[in-house]
């Protein structure tokens, strides 16, 4: 456990070397980072670098949080509204965000393959094979979604799994991993606003999340996307 020297505000806890070694919860940490966080090096102004983590879901920073055994506070993102090219304007909802400033998890994180401003450059990093599903899993409860529907005339409803990100040579990498581990084949690959979505239907979709929510204990998970694929397996 690493404790801040400098004291007062600094005066915060956390596990220092948790990216140094790998373990389920620290797979499932880095793939929440690889989607919804970022690394800052802002040693010429504050000597120090920070990792930054956030999400709309307080529940799952919690979890995080408690992984990382920090007493962090987990700080309210207030709504705002971004503005894209062409004048597009886009609302943000109210999230939360995990801070922590540390130069030797930064340098892990480096090891580890993200870099400062990664959405357009992220690259597939080596994940052990054994833990490949937690790493997945976190990216996914950042940038992914499933989508439960019923299509007209159809009575038993449909579901889709997708993962959404910046650079299509990850979800080229990530679609490889997965064909590879669940024999999927039907997955669609498209272009949207800034972004690219790598989407799974049907059976493919289902062995998709069989594999990431498997062995649930030894690694977090958000709620709200694992109820959904609960429900849905009901209805099967």
């Amino acid at each position: 456990m690493y404790t801040d020297p400098r004291g007062g505000h600094n005066q915060k806890t956390f596990n220092k070397d948790f990216f140094k070694t790998w373990s389920q919860e620290m797979a499932y940490v880095l793939g929440y980072i690889y989607s919804d966080g970022a690394i800052e090096d802002v040693r010429k102004s504050s000597r120090t670098c920070y990792i930054a983590i956030t999400s709309v879901d307080y529940d799952i920073l919690y979890k995080i949080r408690k992984s990382l055994s920090s007493n962090h506070n987990l700080y309210v993102k207030k709504q705002r509204v971004n503005i894209f090219p062409g004048n597009r304007r886009y609302l943000c909802k109210q999230g939360y965000i995990l801070r922590i400033g540390s130069k030797s998890m930064f340098e892990d994180l480096v090891n580890l393959g993200l870099t400062p401003r990664k959405s357009l450059t992220l690259k597939f990093p080596e994940v052990p094979i054994e833990l490949l599903r937690y790493f997945i899993r976190g990216y996914f409860d950042g940038d992914g979604c499933v989508m439960v529907s019923i299509s007209k005339g159809k009575r038993m409803p449909s579901i889709t799994t997708v993962f959404t990100c910046g650079s299509l040579e990850f979800l080229e990498e990530l679609n490889y991993l997965l064909t590879k581990i669940t024999t999927s084949r039907h997955k669609n690959i498209i272009h949207g606003h800034h972004a690219y979505q790598l989407s799974y239907r049907k059976y493919d979709s289902l062995k998709i999340l069989n594999f990431m929510y498997k062995n649930l204990d030894e690694a977090p998970f958000l709620d709200r996307k694992y109820d959904k694929y609960q429900k849905y397996l009901q209805t099967l």
